[in-house]
């Protein structure tokens, strides 16, 4: 991606504002780029990102290395906190709104 807007920045072909400042790309010219980016990403990296993620894997875990299981069990518990974190706030938020009227 980097290199398509250089590429682009450094072309004298892009319009300029009255005050001199390079005008900010047209969404078509970032829809290119994206599409030119990934055209040049290569089909096995992006499996091997899936698996590494654990989004490609069988659904049975038999394709669940140990490393991945302990990389799961840490996502769940984190999701949790951050769950009870959140409910809390609204609660606590909730009960400030019914006895103080905030």
């Amino acid at each position: 991606m980097h290199e398509e807007w250089a590429k682009w920045i450094e072309a004298p072909t892009h319009h300029v504002t009255p005050a001199g400042s390079v005008k900010r790309p047209l969404i078509s010219n970032v829809c290119e780029w994206v599409k030119n980016s990934w055209q040049r990403v290569k089909s096995e990296t992006i499996v091997k990102s899936f698996k590494k993620c654990g989004i490609s894997n069988a659904l049975d875990g038999s394709e669940m290395t140990f490393y991945m299981k302990k990389v799961t069990h840490r996502v769940k518990t984190t999701m949790k906190m951050i769950l009870v974190a959140v409910t809390t706030i609204f609660w606590v938020s909730m009960m400030n709104k019914l006895c103080y009227g905030c």
